[in-house]
């Protein structure tokens, strides 16, 4: 700036010192928490014990706090649920496919342990990702994969041959770029509790399955991590406004007397204590079934005591944090209060909560299609599933729909697509795709129809009304032959 001499001054702040133009939120305005100084990677911000902690604090909200349970269930309905469609040239093989797909599927086929079929797999593959971090499978020889959750894999007390600490991050083995090599597998102990290491899996035979924020990061890093504070303030929160209004139940009327009062309210009960001396005497007034009328003199009282707890700013505040605590998901507060807006309050939370889903299932659709993949390779070198000489296992297709939600408003939204139809802005298998479901199967199951319906005399370009008469005309003349054949045969 100018100053009135006509000299160039600089500008200076409240201490004397020239301005440095810049970010604030790298200045210390000694306004608010110190702004950071450390630069690290995100598994050292998390390191063994602290992760150790973050997860057994997320499992335990999941498991004692109702809502915590609710939103991580909603959020696996919307993320983690998939039918599957081949999607080859040739429809002899697609038929196959989806019939091998449907056998590997069940438990038995799936598993190594027999206990958790493809769907349920996969859907508790991401509910440890979300509340540990990351989630790992193991392909076995016998086309059975093993579930290894994340805390199994940690780095051991005694390294391996060849193993250098630095080369080691979190049980896992890295090379030079950061990529697995090799993960340091642990079993638990005895009594579920502990750990023992057991062996190094090669990294080709395991699939992670991990929430990743930074390029050079190794493992994952819970989903609900930014949220768990808020979960447990609301668990505790309204544990204590429990005790609260219980406490408020037990005290009920308070009675004012003079100290000159020579006749109780009630029946006064004297004790005494170790010394022989008289305790403080005790009024009790016992209520019947019946009402009660105190008859009180001028200098008496009674104040029954009332309690509005919770309090509404309480109930306000708590309705904050469940908001807050269900943000961590992205999951919209309408899911949770379903009439706290309208229709297209309702369809547009829907909306932007479908956007965000849709990235957390193709991470889901990624780990069915790598496991359906080396699950194709052991079909067909042992001859169970045969290719047409013009097709290789590099044209085999398909596709993991996601299950969707029904239409809020079935009729407007039908009218939506109709008319979207209409413009060609859109096509049937957009539409039913979004739904959840297949058009060409519908395409399929409707031709089948079609053709058993004009088999029994029935045509969908009939109305209603004039099919209902033939059919009815035809069971007549059907019923009428029958008698005359009845009264032949007498």
């Amino acid at each position: 700036m100018v100053s009135r001499n006509g000299h160039a001054s600089r500008l200076v702040d409240a201490s004397g010192q020239p301005f440095a133009f810049g970010y604030d939120a790298a200045e210390d305005k000694k306004q608010r928490q110190t702004p950071r100084f450390r630069l690290m990677t995100e598994d050292k911000q998390l390191p063994p014990e602290k992760r150790k902690r973050l997860v057994a604090t997320s499992r335990d909200v999941v498991r004692n706090w109702t809502i915590a349970g609710w939103m991580i269930r909603k959020h696996l309905d919307y993320c983690s649920t998939f039918s599957f469609q081949a999607r080859t040239p040739d429809e002899a093989v697609n038929q196959r496919l989806e019939e091998l797909v449907a056998w590997w599927s069940r438990k038995r086929n799936f598993d190594v342990a027999g206990r958790h079929g493809r769907a349920r797999y996969v859907r508790m593959a991401e509910a440890r990702r979300t509340l540990d971090g990351d989630f790992f499978t193991l392909k076995m020889k016998n086309g059975h994969v093993q579930a290894i959750e994340g805390d199994r894999f940690r780095t051991p007390t005694s390294l391996p041959n060849g193993v250098e600490p630095d080369d080691v991050v979190h049980g896992v083995i890295v090379n030079k770029a950061g990529g697995a090599r090799g993960y340091c597998l642990h079993n638990r102990g005895k009594w579920g509790d502990g750990f023992d290491f057991d062996r190094v899996l090669a990294a080709r035979h395991v699939l992670s399955h991990g929430y990743y924020d930074r390029f050079d990061q190794v493992r994952g890093v819970s989903l609900v991590a930014p949220g768990i504070n808020v979960l447990q303030d609301t668990y505790e929160g309204l544990g204590y406004a429990a005790v609260k209004a219980k406490l408020a139940q037990m005290f009920g009327i308070v009675f004012k007397q003079s100290e000159d009062q020579e006749e109780s309210l009630g029946e006064v009960t004297i004790t005494t204590d170790d010394d022989g001396l008289p305790k403080k005497a005790e009024t009790q007034i016992k209520f019947g079934g019946a009402p009660v009328q105190l008859d009180l003199n001028s200098d008496e009282d009674v104040t029954i005591l009332e309690s509005s707890h919770p309090q509404q700013q309480f109930q306000e505040f708590l309705r904050l944090l469940i908001m807050v605590g269900l943000k961590a998901v992205d999951i919209p507060y309408c899911f949770f209060d379903e009439g706290h807006t309208n229709y297209a309050g309702n369809r547009q939370a829907w909306l932007l909560y479908d956007q965000s889903a849709e990235n957390k299932r193709d991470d889901n659709r990624e780990l069915l299609n790598a496991l359906l993949a080396w699950r194709v390779g052991l079909w067909i070198v042992d001859g169970v599933l045969e290719l047409p000489k013009n097709m290789s296992i590099a044209d085999v297709r398909w596709e993991w729909i996601a299950r969707a939600i029904p239409w809020i408003d079935p009729l407007k939204e039908i009218m939506a697509d109709i008319k979207a139809l209409e413009a060609r802005l859109t096509s049937r298998q957009r539409i039913c795709k979004r739904n959840g479901v297949d058009f060409f199967e519908i395409a399929d199951e409707l031709a089948l129809e079609e053709e058993y319906l004009q088999g029994v005399g029935l045509s969908e370009s009939e109305s209603s009304s004039a099919a209902l008469a033939r059919v009815l005309k035809r069971r007549t003349q059907q019923v009428a032959c029958l008698k005359d054949y009845v009264n032949a045969a007498a």
